[in-house]
């Protein structure tokens, strides 16, 4: 039976008996007709009872009826933080065990509709990883015979024609970087960027990344400077690297050329390692600073066009940090520099070293 169905039924009781009772009552005190243990006297007093026993009834019929809401609203939360595909048991037929077959049902859709979506984005970000890929294909040997022309190996060019060969150059550089930041961040969305790690010195890495972009500091006369010592850790060199080099040449374009200063240090804690690039440039207002590790975001678009970029290469650090186990964060005000900081677990060289004590011993013992 339908809740309002059985509401109705119980109230129409309860307005009967009650009105049938009152109507006996008042013939009794009108004409005194029905005497003391009367027929009629027990009449009365049953449809009293059966007043008061609805009066209870009732609330009672109507908590249990609304009780399996609960269960729903909690259904409904779990759904709201992506539980998708949960269903809710209920077997009566009323209004309730609609509204849970409707809930089962969109839960159900959801859960389908995701999957699809999750489908589609592997299927994307797998065709564009393969796409990104092709085209290095034909940069390399524009930058070869670039190269070539150049270094005057075909023949002489005058100074116009040099030019413009460095222009073209150029752009295929910064074209292969863009595509480079492309497919990486594409190869981390799928879980395909290939890490190479390995115990090695960090100051290596860090010192690396520093003198490979020394000489681009020296000519926009920028100070740059670094602070690390020496320390085995498991990581990727090159990808370490690489997120060193985002970092800094986001930081050569904060700062100013002549007054700008650009720090990397070192940090070393019990469980990790901290590794910070600090610049004096502009800053990055609060407001965008949550945005930041985001795919293609770009604090500002104009001076990004000007100096050039994809706003992919946060986005790329943060993966690459991540997948080391470690933790990225920036802090920053504005007209007083911005520090990236970024953390490398110690505890995963601890657990590798014990792994191959451990293999030592059973070589050790085989041998025996």
């Amino acid at each position: 039976m339908k809740i309002v169905s059985k509401l109705y039924v119980l109230i129409g009781i309860l307005i009967v008996a009650a009105a049938f009772n009152l109507f006996l009552l008042y013939q009794d005190e009108k004409s005194g007709i029905f005497g003391p243990g009367s027929d009629q006297q027990t009449i009365i007093q049953i449809l009293l009872a059966v007043d008061i026993a609805t009066f209870f009834l009732v609330p009672l019929v109507i908590r249990q009826s609304l009780l399996p809401l609960a269960t729903i609203n909690k259904a409904l939360s779990r759904v709201k933080e992506g539980a998708y595909g949960e269903k809710i048991k209920y077997t009566s037929k009323d209004e309730i065990g609609e509204l849970v077959t409707s809930f089962n049902i969109m839960s159900d859709t959801i859960k389908e509709k995701e999957e699809q979506a999750k489908k589609t984005d592997i299927a994307k970000d797998e065709f564009l990883a393969m796409i990104t890929h092709e085209l290095k294909t034909p940069l390399v040997p524009i930058q070869g015979y670039s190269d070539i022309l150049l270094n005057e190996h075909l023949g002489k060019l005058n100074p116009k024609q040099k030019d413009r060969l460095s222009i073209i150059k150029s752009s295929s550089e910064t074209l292969l970087g863009i595509i480079s930041d492309l497919l990486d961040v594409q190869k981390l969305e799928i879980g395909k960027l290939r890490m190479k790690k390995e115990d090695s010195d960090i100051r290596d890495s860090i010192l690396r990344s520093v003198n490979a972009l020394a000489p681009q500091a020296e000519k926009n006369e920028i100070q740059l400077t670094a602070n690390a010592k020496n320390l085995v850790v498991y990581h990727d060199s090159e990808r370490i690297k690489q997120v060193l080099t985002n970092l800094i040449k986001n930081a050569m374009i904060a700062v100013e050329p002549k007054k700008g200063k650009i720090e990397v240090m070192m940090e070393e804690t019990p469980s990790e390692i901290q590794i910070s690039v600090r610049d004096n440039g502009m800053g990055i207002p609060l407001d965008k600073q949550k945005d930041l590790f985001k795919k293609f975001y770009q604090v500002d678009t104009t001076l990004t066009r000007e100096r050039g970029g994809s706003g992919l290469g946060l986005a790329i650090c943060k993966g690459i940090v991540n997948n080391h186990g470690g933790q990225i964060s920036v802090e920053s005000q504005e007209g007083k520099g911005t520090t990236f900081t970024f953390t490398i677990p110690k505890l995963q060289v601890k657990l590798l070293k014990e792994n191959k004590l451990s293999e030592l011993k059973t070589l050790t013992l085989v041998k025996k």
